[in-house]
């Protein structure tokens, strides 16, 4: 495989585990099955799999060994079938929207209350907040 396109299996890689967890994963997830849809090899089932798989795994984290993984996926769909660069490009492409320069947040909480805060996106809770003193009373 030529370096241009191992850099882009690894662009291709980052794009997509960077989206995990975030408003671009649906796009990136079509895109990849798009690609996937197209490639040849007996590996397109066991990475349609993995992708289900990581897609909730990452949550907006971007974990180097999924990246690791993709990138060599990718570099193998490439190798076997170089017409797949336009679709590898297309992911690699994926970047979030703009946003604006200057941001205003104003968060308070009072009588030992918490605030949880996010700029540009989305807070996913797997629980409700714990008390940290348990015996606060309600």
């Amino acid at each position: 495989m030529n370096e241009e396109l191992a850099e882009l299996a690894a662009s291709g890689a980052t794009a997509l585990v960077s989206a995990m967890g975030t408003d671009l994963w649906q796009e990136a997830r079509r895109l990849m099955s798009r690609l996937l849809a197209r490639a040849r090899g007996s590996r397109r089932d066991e990475l349609s799999d993995a992708l289900d798989r990581q897609s909730t795994a990452a949550r907006g984290a971007v974990d180097a060994g999924a990246v690791d993984y993709w990138t060599e996926a990718l570099s193998q769909l490439l190798d076997r079938n170089p017409d797949l660069a336009q679709d590898v490009t297309a992911l690699a492409s994926l970047r979030t929207p703009e946003r604006p320069d200057i941001v205003i947040q104003v968060n308070s909480a009072t009588h030992s209350g918490e605030v949880f805060a996010v700029q540009h996106g989305t807070q996913h809770f797997a629980s409700g907040p714990k008390s940290r003193d348990s015996g606060e009373q309600s």
